[in-house]
């Protein structure tokens, strides 16, 4: 293979290996709106959600062909401006039962989820359930993508207004 093939591969499995990483951020980032580096979650928990979240991350940047502008805006706590980006949030909502696969809230499902959660830190656990069950009363948009900006867009302003910080695993 020449140099030029060499380094073109190089570059684009780099390019690969950023794109994972920014997903993986962008997830831990997005879908979880306190700080669990001050709360008292184990070691064990923070380590299988940080799993989780890199599976899920991957997932979405590929499924929705989000560009590396769009998660960077979103690592950034910006919306991004395309709807592959946009739809990315959908589809980490998705894989988080937040939102039904038809773009509808799926409170009982997002409630479930917080279980682990309930059993390392109770606190955490209350104000997340009232972050997702005003957030689950934001009126429905036909676009499940634009209906997943709304609903990330209220999870951050609720979040905000009981004080959990928007950083995660710092």
């Amino acid at each position: 293979m020449s140099l030029f093939g060499s380094s073109f591969q190089c570059q684009f499995v780099s390019d690969k290996v950023v794109i994972k990483m920014r997903a993986l951020i962008l997830f831990c980032c997005f879908f979880i709106v306190f700080d669990i580096s001050t709360a008292e979650l184990s070691a064990e928990f923070k380590e299988k959600f940080l799993a989780k979240m890199e599976k899920v991350g991957e997932k979405c940047a590929a499924e929705t062909g989000a560009s590396q502008d769009d998660i960077s805006k979103i690592i950034t706590k910006e919306i991004p401006s395309t709807h592959e980006g946009k739809c990315m949030l959908f589809c980490g909502h998705r894989e988080f039962h937040i939102q039904k696969p038809d773009g509808s809230v799926d409170l009982n499902s997002a409630l479930a989820s917080l279980d682990e959660i309930k059993n390392e830190d109770m606190d955490i656990y209350n104000k997340l359930v009232q972050v997702y069950t005003k957030c689950s009363q934001e009126p429905p948009i036909d676009d499940p993508c634009e209906y997943a900006v709304a609903l990330s867009t209220c999870g951050t302003h609720e979040a905000d207004k009981l004080g959990i910080d928007a950083s995660l695993l710092e």
